[in-house]
C-alpha cells in the first residue's frame, strides 16, 4: 500500500475577515459545483466522464479546441495551475450557444480571479506517492476594485506512480483592470519549468498476451534519461462595451521548449517479463511556439421577448515548430521485472526539421433566444490554412499544403415542456490531427489539419428542480491516423465514433449531491488498411464504455462535515492494431471526508481522501499501443487555513 500525505497551509493576511478570494478556497468542491457529468476542474479537483485530452474518444487540445475565457487559443502545452481556477469541457448541450463550437468538444479555461482586498497565501504539500511542494501567492489591489494583481509561485518535487520523480517550478500572474462599468482588461503571464523528470516506461507486448503484473512504483529508468522542459504563456484579454456592440478580444503567445526529452520503449514484452528490444529515444533542442487569438464583435437586440445576437469573428494563429533530429538508442534485450541499468551511450542529435502553420478564420454567427420556447445558433466561417514542413534530410521531400474550407455550425433547442428540452446540432470544423507518437519511425511529425464532422441530438430533463438528466446521441467522423505494422504513423482510413452519453447531476435529497454518467462508444475505422487486414476495425486505446458516479453528502443540522465517494469504471480497452489484445475492464473506488470550521477568524478546511481503495491493478493503453499500469492505492490529507 502506497501512502502519500498532503498538507496545505494557506494564510490570508490583511483586511481582518476572510475576503471573497479566501472564502472560495475552503468552499471549493467539484461535485457540488458541477452542472453536468461531462468534465469540470475546480482548483485541484477534477471530475467527469471526459478530461481535457479525451472527449468522445478524441483529444480536443491536440485538435486545437482550447479557449481561454471563451476566446480562441492555440495551446502548446498544459497550462500552469498558478494561472487558472479551473476548466470546463463544453460538449453536447453545454456547447449550445457557445460561439463557433468545435466538433470534438471545447476545453474552456478560467483564469484566476482578482479581488479588491489584499490577500496572501502560503501552501505546503506532502504529495501522493511521496514528494512535496511549496507555493506562495498574493492578491494585491492596486486601485481598489478597479485594478488588482494576483501572483503565485511554487516549487514541487513529485514522485511518479511508475517510479522516479520530477522537479517543477511554476509561476503565474494575472492583472485585471476594470476601467469602467462592463469593461475588463486582463493581462496574463506564467508557466513552469521541469527538470530531472523520469520518462514513463511504455510496454509493447510481443504478441496478444498482456504484460505481467509487476511491482508498482519501481523505477525502471536509467540514471541519465532525465527530461528538461519549460512552457510559458503570455497574453491579454479585453472585454469592452462599444455602444450597442461588445468587443471581446484576446492575443496569446504559447511556447513549449524541450531541452532534453527521452522516451523509454520496451518492445516485445513477453508474459514472463523479458523484453525483446529496449529502445530509448533521445531528443532535445525542440520548440513549439504559437501566437494566436481572436477578435469578436457582437451585438444583442430584442424584438419583443426574443433576444437576437449577431457576431463577427476573426481568429488566427501562427505556429512554428522545431522538431526531429532524435537519436534512437538500442539497448538490446531487457526486462520489466527489475531495473536494468546501462551506461550512457554516446550519441549526437541531428538537425531539426521545421514545421510552419498559418491559419486565419473569419466567421459570422447569429443566435436567437426565445424564453420558455427555445434557442437557435447558426455560424459560418471561411478558413485559410497553410502548412509547410522543411526536413533537415536533403533526401526527404518537403511538404507544403493549403486549403480554404468553408466551416459551419447549426444548433438549437426546443422546450417541449418546462421540464423537457430537446436539443441537437451539426458542426463541420477544421482540426489538427494527432502528432506521431514516440514509438513511430516518424516521431513528432504532425500531419496537416483535417476536416471533422459531428452530428448530435439529445434531451435534458429536469427530474426535480435540483436534479437534471441529460442524454445525447452523437456521431463524430474524421480521418484516422495511426501506426501501420512498420510503426510508421500516417493516415490509415477514416474513423467514426458513434455513441450515447448520459449525465445525472444535482441534489437527490437535501444535502446529498450526485454527479454520475456513462458514455457508450462504438468507434469504427474504415478504409483499405482495415479491408486488407493490416489493422483491426477499432482504434488502439479505445474503450466501449466509461462510467462515473460521484456523491457528496452533507448531513443535516450541521455545517461542518461532508463525505464524498467516487467510482470510475471502464470497459476493456483495445490493446493492439490487430484488435486481438484487450486490456481488462477496471473499476476504482475513492472515499473522502471534509471538515470545515472557523477557528478564531480563520476559515479552516480539513480533507482526507483515499483513492483506489481496493488497490485495483489495471492497464492503461495509449493510442500507440503502449501499456502502463494504473496507479495503486494512495491517501491524501489536506489542511487549509484562511484568515
Amino acid at each position: 500500500m502506497q501512502w502519500g500525505y498532503r498538507f496545505v497551509l494557506l494564510a490570508v493576511l490583511g483586511g481582518g475577515a476572510a475576503g471573497p478570494l479566501a472564502a472560495q478556497r475552503t468552499q471549493e468542491n467539484a461535485v457540488t459545483a458541477a452542472s453536468d457529468a461531462f468534465g469540470v476542474q475546480i482548483g485541484n479537483e477534477r471530475i467527469g466522464l471526459y478530461t481535457n485530452d479525451d472527449v468522445r474518444g478524441f483529444n480536443p487540445i491536440e485538435a486545437g479546441n482550447a479557449r481561454i475565457e471563451g476566446l480562441y487559443f492555440d495551446q502548446q502545452d498544459r497550462l500552469a495551475t498558478r494561472l487558472i481556477e479551473g476548466s470546463t469541457v463544453r460538449v453536447g448541450i453545454t456547447a449550445q450557444g457557445f460561439p463557433f463550437p468545435a466538433p470534438t468538444g471545447i476545453v474552456d479555461y478560467r483564469l484566476k480571479r482578482t479581488e479588491g482586498k489584499p490577500t496572501a497565501g502560503l501552501e505546503f504539500e506532502r504529495a501522493p506517492y511521496g514528494g512535496f511542494s511549496a507555493t506562495v501567492e498574493a492578491n494585491i489591489p492596486l486601485d481598489g476594485d478597479r485594478l488588482a494583481l494576483a501572483v503565485s509561485a511554487g516549487i514541487r518535487r513529485f514522485n511518479q506512480p511508475s517510479g522516479g520523480h520530477n522537479n517543477l517550478r511554476a509561476y503565474g500572474a494575472v492583472l485585471r483592470w476594470q476601467p469602467f462599468a462592463g469593461a475588463e482588461v486582463t493581462g496574463v503571464y506564467g508557466g513552469f519549468a521541469g527538470r530531472d523528470e523520469n520518462p514513463v516506461p511504455l510496454f509493447f507486448p510481443a504478441g496478444d498476451a498482456l504484460p505481467p503484473q509487476i511491482e508498482r512504483g519501481v523505477d525502471l529508468g536509467q540514471s541519465w534519461d532525465r527530461r528538461r522542459a519549460a512552457t510559458q504563456l503570455t497574453g491579454f484579454i479585453a472585454k469592452l462595451p462599444l455602444g450597442d456592440w461588445r468587443l471581446d478580444t484576446g492575443l496569446f503567445r504559447s511556447v513549449k521548449r524541450s531541452d532534453a526529452v527521452f522516451s523509454d520503449l520496451f518492445r516485445g514484452v513477453r508474459p514472463d517479463g523479458s523484453v525483446t528490444s529496449r529502445i530509448i529515444v533521445a531528443d532535445g533542442d525542440n520548440q513549439d511556439e504559437s501566437i494566436s487569438g481572436e477578435m469578436r464583435l457582437s451585438h444583442a437586440f430584442k424584438t419583443g421577448i426574443i433576444t437576437h445576437n449577431v457576431m463577427v469573428s476573426a481568429r488566427g494563429r501562427a505556429k512554428d515548430r522545431a522538431f526531429g533530429g532524435q537519436a534512437t538508442l538500442s539497448l538490446g534485450a531487457s526486462t520489466i521485472s527489475k531495473p536494468d541499468l546501462r551506461a550512457r551511450p554516446n550519441y549526437v542529435l541531428g538537425a531539426n526539421d521545421h514545421d510552419r502553420v498559418r491559419q486565419m478564420t473569419f466567421g459570422l454567427g447569429y443566435g436567437l433566444t426565445w424564453p420558455g420556447r427555445g434557442a437557435l445558433n447558426v455560424s459560418v466561417s471561411r478558413s485559410h490554412y497553410s502548412k509547410r514542413v522543411d526536413f533537415a534530410d536533403p533526401a526527404a521531400t518537403d511538404l507544403a499544403v493549403s486549403s480554404l474550407p468553408v466551416l459551419y455550425n447549426i444548433s438549437g433547442s426546443v422546450m417541449l415542456t418546462r421540464q423537457i428540452t430537446l436539443f441537437g446540432g451539426y458542426v463541420k470544423g477544421l482540426e489538427e490531427s494527432l502528432i506521431a507518437p514516440d514509438v513511430a519511425t516518424n516521431r513528432n511529425e504532425a500531419p496537416p489539419a483535417i476536416i471533422t464532422n459531428q452530428l448530435e441530438g439529445g434531451l435534458r430533463v429536469a427530474l426535480t428542480p435540483r436534479l437534471t438528466l441529460v442524454a445525447t446521441a452523437f456521431s463524430v467522423e474524421k480521418p484516422y491516423f495511426g501506426l501501420d505494422p512498420a510503426f510508421r504513423f500516417g493516415q490509415l482510413g477514416s474513423v467514426r465514433n458513434r455513441g450515447i452519453e448520459l449525465s445525472l447531476t444535482g441534489q437527490i435529497v437535501p444535502g446529498l449531491t450526485v454527479v454520475g454518467g456513462s458514455v457508450f462508444l462504438d468507434p469504427q475505422i474504415v478504409g483499405e488498411a482495415v479491408d486488407t487486414g493490416r489493422i483491426g476495425p477499432r482504434p488502439v486505446g479505445s474503450v466501449r464504455r466509461r462510467s462515473i458516479l460521484n456523491f457528496d453528502w452533507k448531513p443535516a443540522r450541521q455545517s461542518h462535515w461532508s463525505f464524498d465517494s467516487a467510482i470510475e469504471s471502464t470497459s476493456s480497452r483495445i490493446g493492439n492494431t490487430s484488435n486481438r489484445l484487450l486490456a481488462p475492464p477496471r473499476t476504482t473506488l475513492a472515499l473522502g471526508a471534509r471538515y470545515r470550521t472557523i477557528i478564531g477568524r480563520a476559515a479552516t478546511l480539513v480533507r482526507v481522501q483515499v483513492t483506489n481503495v481496493l488497490n485495483e491493478y489495471g492497464w492503461l493503453v495509449s493510442n500507440s499501443g503502449g501499456f502502463t499500469y494504473s496507479p495503486g492505492r494512495t491517501a491524501i490529507a489536506q489542511l487549509a487555513i484562511e484568515l
